[in-house]
């Protein structure tokens, strides 16, 4: 394989698309009704804190619709060279899990791990569950538009 095939694979860019608007659903309920409360107390989030970060908060969204595209993309070409035009939903979300695992979840504890104030544990489970939550979704995405 070449790099150059990495970029003939059949991406649905709709599907993509799709994938990043889940994702940023997921997050305005993951960290607004579902976790919002107890993720702004665990990473000390006050309201002057806040009201800085609402001067940026246009680019950061952005920033964060981006990278969801990106991840929705690369996930497609996990599933696709898993399994190229035969996947299953199981075989989707089971990659996406996989993934998850494998990148997500692994920088995510070395970051917690080598924080010099060392959150608790719980703000690692609820950033990351958001993760799964987004990439199990991206999976499924793929699966209904293949």
């Amino acid at each position: 394989m070449e790099l150059g095939d990495f970029f003939q694979v059949p991406v649905n860019y709709f599907a993509v698309l799709l994938c990043g608007i889940s994702s940023m659903i997921i997050g305005f309920f993951w960290y607004g009704p579902l976790f919002g409360k107890e993720w702004m107390k665990l990473i000390g989030l006050t309201t002057e804190k806040q009201e800085k970060a609402k001067k940026s908060m246009r680019q950061n969204y952005t920033a964060m619709f981006i990278a969801s595209l990106v991840m929705a993309w690369i996930l497609f070409h996990f599933i696709w060279y898993a399994a190229p035009g035969s996947y299953t939903l199981f075989i989707s979300i089971k990659i996406a899990i996989y993934a998850w695992i494998g990148f997500i979840v692994t920088v995510s504890y070395t970051k917690f791990l080598s924080s010099p104030d060392r959150k608790p544990i719980k703000l690692l489970f609820i950033e990351t569950g958001y993760q799964l939550a987004s990439l199990i979704a991206m999976g499924a995405i793929f699966y209904l538009f293949k």
